[in-house]
């Protein structure tokens, strides 16, 4: 299991820096066929970078080996197309990982906001700065009351979006970031920037964005959940046709999404007792990418 590992890791001062929201649960293996991410791939890239070579049986029985333990593999990336073939290609049987230092310093930022518009601008913003946050994450306040129901951390439940924001490094240039971040948001609407004040604290406020589609059962039986990056520019003016998309169908949504790199997770929200609910509810997840495709972005 991909926290399992990390758990290993950490006392002896490294990590798997591929950190689904699915942490808890998805398997190393599961991770190579989906070439997933996570909040911390903004800066450390998706499970491709951390792979360095894959034992695989073949359709015909046979047992190869994709990539290897040197630096740089020789001939053609054949780790790299296999990696999110969803099994496709072959059985994985073993996988050769690389490793990631821990930091020696972190800051985690928690950013209030008016609107999830406000939000987007402000990640824009940071990122049109020359800043690449180790995670830059937003969710919307529905979400976000239901994830604090659940951790009981602090998330505000007044604030119409909450933006969490975290950078690693050397201590100076943490302080630096972390402050530069704090200044942007507020340029850009923040009405409260918060920064965790404890390792204890911290892990908190990510066990709250890792388990938000968990805490969504306080709202609703059933969910249906989406999966598309859009360009940041265009972040801002697709959560609002989202929001608008779900109007349109008498549904209710939230959302918690990648802000950093633009990848969506919109959550339609439902009853699935109820008659007819299934086709209002396919009919609106069309429409979320169709619209995500017209702003020039892709199913992730």
């Amino acid at each position: 299991v991909n926290l399992d590992l990390t758990k290993h890791l950490t006392p002896l001062g490294y990590h798997f820096a591929p950190d689904p929201s699915s942490q808890q649960v998805c398997t190393i293996g599961g991770n190579v066929g989906n070439n997933s991410g996570g909040p911390h791939c903004l800066a450390y890239g998706v499970t491709n970078a951390h792979i360095l070579a894959i034992e695989v049986v073949l359709a015909d029985g046979e047992i190869v080996t994709l990539g290897g333990l040197d630096a740089e593999p020789s001939g053609y990336d054949l780790r790299g197309v296999f990696i999110g073939g969803e099994g496709m290609l072959g059985i994985t049987t073993k996988v050769a990982v690389r490793i990631t230092p821990n930091p020696s310093s972190v800051r985690t930022l928690l950013l209030s906001f008016d609107t999830p518009r406000d939000a987007a601008a402000a990640v824009s913003a940071v990122i049109a700065a020359g800043i690449v946050p180790a995670a830059m994450e937003v969710m919307d306040q529905g979400i976000t009351i239901a994830v604090e129901n659940y951790v009981n951390v602090g998330y505000p439940r007044d604030a119409g979006a909450v933006l969490l924001a975290e950078v690693d490094g050397l201590p100076d240039g943490v302080d630096i970031d972390a402050q530069r971040i704090s200044d942007i948001g507020r340029e850009h609407g923040a009405t409260d920037v918060r920064q965790a004040a404890s390792d204890e604290e911290r892990m908190l406020l990510w066990k709250g964005r890792k388990t938000a589609f968990g805490a969504v059962a306080q709202i609703a039986p059933n969910y249906y959940l989406h999966d598309t990056v859009v360009p940041r520019s265009k972040l801002a003016d697709t959560l609002e046709e989202v929001y608008r998309i779900a109007d349109e169908h008498d549904l209710a949504v939230v959302n918690v999404f990648h802000a950093g790199d633009g990848n969506l997770h919109p959550l339609l929200l439902f009853n699935g007792q109820e008659p007819g609910i299934y086709d209002r509810v396919h009919a609106a997840g069309a429409k979320i990418v169709e619209a995500s495709l017209a702003a020039g972005g892709v199913l992730s």
